[in-house]
């Protein structure tokens, strides 16, 4: 297939993305736009707003991450702008996040692309849950600023251009079978030492700053013999709170000896109260609302697992709770 033939390809929406209504191109409201200073083979500061910008947005091919394309009108050609972010999940917002960004000219038979990872990033990106009934479900407002520290370059290898800077804010909507916000973490046996027993858990591990900011955002079951553990490096105070969480959790906050600090139960689903830990901890495990309860956990019973305390380190040695005022 020769190059102009792919630009062709590239510069048609994708088909598995499903259309907007006639009266919008990209957002409810018509609130989508695209702001970049382009550098290099093309020099341009491009402000497009609807109703001259389209935008379509849909689940990566792979299923990890999205795909946003923008679209608008330059020197008597359509100009593209694709920005891929692998690591972004499901209604996930974050900061510094990797981003592949590829130009389709029309107007000058060109694609380019960044080759390599974190060429691009994403300083700051939001998603906002849409409940328009105009649109699929799972759709959201992505809205994004970002730069590039090295330029895109034409697959022909003859020239190139740089996104100095980026800013914008489009329509995503994800596959019904999109992963879930534990998918591709690791998972590992937790057990769990109470007066009445030993209790063990399967738990996917967040241990860096992405997966631990997502967390259960979105997840919509889980079995109460399942859950997540957040790990930091250092032990530090810490402070969680339920926004995006559709599931009432129970909070063990476990310090760096693996014992049980404090135990907050049955958290409110998506409510934007806090809620800390009692002293610096290593680790919070989460677990279903009532799991805790169940197997009689408070404060100064044992977690092990390797990633809080080593193999065979010894028992926990137990707090005794405070007196009853």
């Amino acid at each position: 297939m020769t190059p102009v033939a792919v630009l062709a390809l590239l510069l048609a929406p994708p088909a598995a993305t499903l259309p907007a209504p006639a009266a919008e191109r990209c957002l409810p409201g018509d609130t989508g736009f695209l702001a970049m200073r382009l550098r290099g083979s093309i020099e341009a500061e491009i402000r497009w707003q609807e109703p001259e910008l389209d935008c379509t947005g849909m689940s990566r091919p792979d299923g990890r991450g999205l795909r946003l394309r923008f679209a608008g009108k330059r020197d008597g050609g359509e100009l593209a702008v694709v920005f891929a972010a692998p690591e972004l999940a499901m209604g996930a917002s974050a900061r510094g996040v990797p981003v592949n960004v590829t130009l389709l000219d029309e107007a000058g038979q060109r694609i380019y692309g960044t080759q390599g990872d974190r060429l691009c990033v994403l300083d700051e990106v939001e998603q906002q849950a849409l409940d328009d009934a105009a649109l699929p479900p799972r759709s959201f407002r992505v809205s994004a600023r970002g730069f590039c520290t090295a330029p895109a370059r034409a697959v022909d290898g003859d020239g190139a251009v740089l996104l100095t800077r980026f800013d914008f804010a489009g329509l995503v909507t994800y596959r019904e079978d999109e992963a879930p916000a534990t998918a591709g973490l690791p998972r590992s046996a937790l057990v769990v030492k109470t007066a009445t027993g030993s209790h063990r858990f399967q738990v996917s591990i967040a241990a860096d700053a992405a997966s631990r900011e997502r967390g259960l955002m979105f997840v919509r079951s889980m079995p109460a013999d399942h859950g997540m553990l957040f790990v930091f490096d250092q032990p530090q105070f810490a402070s969680f709170w339920m926004k995006d969480t559709y599931l009432s959790l129970d909070l063990v906050f476990i310090a760096d000896d693996g014992r049980v600090v404090n135990v907050v139960p049955g958290a409110r689903p998506l409510s934007l109260e806090p809620i800390d830990s009692a002293g610096p901890v290593k680790a919070v495990l989460e677990l279903v609302a009532g799991a805790a309860t169940g197997i009689g956990l408070q404060r100064g019973d044992c977690v092990r697992h390797p990633a809080i305390s080593a193999p065979g380190q010894g028992p926990c040695r137990r707090t005794a709770a405070p007196p009853a005022e």
